[in-house]
């Protein structure tokens, strides 16, 4: 048994977290354990947990954006207006999600210093949340890019930060 009460390792799940707004995809459990290699020894709660309240976040980061880009366009999903944001925003949700499972496991990024991450753990989320705050960024500027371009922004607007925000201060 390991230390977090499982008995036996699971080597795949078919959990798919399910997006509660229509546009953006859902998001699979198996390939957020593949891509940031995660034991099979975790509890799926927490990932399931952290996954979903990341995706809550991105989707209410972006929705002001999707709206103003369905008010110009059809587009009833991301993977209908452009199927390279999918990636994007997958990565955007699993960085931020990732960044929330630092409390659950020190170890989770596999580091051979895993010992001394207890000390580093706000550098470690500071980076992760940055890393989804670009991806939250792109994913931003490229759908009020065509929002604009579509004329949804409307005529003599000045743009500031060609389009970025600060991400973490």
């Amino acid at each position: 048994m390991s230390l977090n009460g499982k008995t036996t390792a699971s080597t795949t799940t078919d959990t798919v977290i399910k997006n509660t707004r229509p546009f953006f995809p859902d998001i699979e459990l198996q390939a957020f354990i593949e891509n940031y290699r995660l034991p099979g020894e975790y509890n799926e709660a927490p990932l399931i947990y952290e996954l979903t309240g990341a995706m809550r976040h991105v989707n209410e980061e972006l929705t002001d954006d999707v709206l103003v880009l369905q008010s110009v366009i059809v587009a009833e999903t991301l993977a209908a207006f452009d199927e390279e944001l999918v990636a994007v925003y997958q990565a955007a949700v699993m960085h931020w999600a990732r960044s929330g499972l630092i409390k659950y496991f020190e170890t989770i990024n596999r580091k051979a210093a895993a010992e001394i991450q207890g000390e580093r753990n706000e550098i470690i989320v500071t980076e992760w949340k940055s890393e989804a705050q670009s991806c939250i960024d792109m994913l931003s500027k490229r759908i009020l890019e065509v929002a604009a371009d579509s004329g949804a922004l409307g005529i003599g607007r000045r743009e500031y930060a060609d389009g970025f925000r600060a991400s973490i201060i």
